[in-house]
């Protein structure tokens, strides 16, 4: 059955050179909910486990790197001054500070390693094997940043770029689903074809002796993560992925579905980040209902007030369900600093900056030590050069110029971008033990920053979709 699943993933990675690009996009996304699954036997690479994203975002730029055109626009995005030229500064920073620096400062520093059957147990540093999976994964999602972009400068409209987002989570709730049956059907051989990674797969923890929900991913955070990412992109950008009522109120029920998927992970970092995206919801809904579309305020409050009411109204007849969920919020937000794992992070990310500091602010390198948090994790891997120059280019494509242009719908979409970014990247924030930030926020940010240097600033009529042949 495994030899089944990794031979279907190939046939679908083939589609990915020779189909079409938006087929792609599909299975791109499609991919995001396997974090479990090596598509390469780990016996044929030494116990290294390759997931299916990184594959599938790799065959992506493989198909435009096979492109004369496309090669030389890459090369040109790399060096652009819309924002990118700092993220490669950064990759070269990084890849300099993994070479050199676990050898110069080697078993002078003490970190906590990657990889390690014992989470507590503190190391000197050393070159190992780590430096160079997780350098490998962090330049596939530096480059990946610069084929979205690219992708983008195509003749592409809106639907090929977004459209594919409803298949991925479709994919996350079912597969979450799966999981969450589990529970109470045996679907060990169903499940268990896709949970072939070599590192340690938590897909049995209990809280409070239920299950917590994982899908197809290592842990209950990473799957948590995932419903955070595509609520995030479904909703902010609902009204450009479809315009159709159909397809609008296909997106809000998938929209709930995650919402509820990432509750019953009960991560806390995707508790945290659900709330971050309820107040986000809300900040968008005065921003774009009350401030620019006039919309008057007692019609999208009465909405809302509806919604609520649905859920205080079922809610009052779970009494049990009520309690169980005001338990588990308590135990995972209210009362985490007194867990063993709060206790364990912060040590991780307490040893991790101390080495940054005996560095000299140099770090020591990609993989060298574990975090608990992605800015931990960027500047004591990176050190503190390599961080700035992150950040720079991080401020650069989320601040850039786009609310000067003068289409309405233009600034909708990259409004939604902006929006749909936050709660991913809290979420990194979190649970972040490495200085990749992920494919997932490389699509968000290529897109992003390729809408903005597509279009020119102060146009004066800019169109997202492909004009009909002969059109003024």
């Amino acid at each position: 059955m495994e030899t089944l699943v990794i031979g279907l993933f190939w046939v679908l990675a083939a589609q990915v050179l020779i189909g079409k690009p938006r087929t792609g996009l599909c299975i791109f996304f499609g991919s995001l909910p396997f974090g479990a699954l090596a598509v390469i036997p780990t016996a044929l690479t030494g116990g290294l486990t390759l997931t299916p994203t990184p594959i599938i975002a790799l065959l992506i730029g493989a198909r435009l790197l096979l492109n004369r055109q496309d090669r030389s626009s890459l090369a040109g995005i790399a060096l652009s001054k819309n924002g990118t030229v700092y993220l490669t500064v950064f990759w070269m920073i990084a890849c300099a500070a993994t070479l050199l620096m676990p050898r110069i400062f080697e078993s002078e520093v003490t970190i906590f390693p990657i990889r390690s059957s014992d989470m507590i147990v503190e190391e000197l540093l050393h070159p190992t094997t780590q430096n160079f999976s997780q350098l490998t994964y962090l330049s596939i999602s530096v480059f990946a940043v610069f084929c979205f972009v690219r992708l983008t400068h195509k003749n592409f409209n809106v639907a090929d770029l977004l459209g594919p987002i409803r298949l991925g989570a479709l994919i996350t709730v079912a597969t979450g689903a799966i999981d969450y049956a589990s529970n109470f059907v045996n679907l060990s051989a169903l499940l268990d074809p896709f949970r072939t990674a070599s590192y340690a797969l938590l897909t049995s923890n209990e809280v409070f002796g239920n299950k917590r929900t994982v899908g197809l991913m290592p842990e209950a955070s990473s799957y948590g993560s995932v419903c955070v990412f595509f609520l995030s992109l479904l909703y902010f950008l609902r009204l450009t992925v479809h315009k159709d009522p159909l397809g609008y109120a296909k997106n809000i029920g998938l929209v709930f579905a995650l919402v509820l998927m990432a509750l019953l992970s009960t991560s806390s970092a995707a508790i945290v980040c659900v709330g971050v995206f309820l107040v986000l919801v809300v900040v968008d809904w005065l921003w774009t209902d009350v401030s620019i579309r006039k919309t008057p305020l007692t019609k999208t409050a009465l909405l809302w007030c509806c919604v609520l009411s649905f859920v205080a109204l079922f809610l009052s007849f779970q009494p049990r369900l009520l309690s169980e969920l005001s338990d588990i919020f308590s135990h995972m937000i209210l009362y985490k600093k007194e867990s063993h794992s709060y206790e364990e992070r912060t040590l991780w990310t307490t040893v991790s900056l101390q080495a940054l500091q005996d560095t000299y602010g140099l770090g020591v390198g990609v993989g060298g030590t574990r975090t608990s948090s992605f800015l931990a994790a960027l500047f004591s891997n990176t050190g503190v050069l390599g961080g700035l120059f992150f950040m720079a280019f991080l401020l650069k494509a989320l601040l850039g110029r786009w609310s000067y242009y003068r289409s309405p719908r233009f600034r909708s979409v990259q409004r939604g971008l902006f929006f749909a970014f936050i709660p991913p990247f809290v979420n990194l924030l979190l649970v972040g033990t490495t200085a990749d930030f992920g494919l997932a926020l490389a699509y968000l940010l290529g897109i992003k920053l390729g809408l903005v240097s597509r279009y020119p600033a102060r146009s004066s009529e800019l169109k997202l979709e492909p004009q009909p042949q002969g059109a003024r």
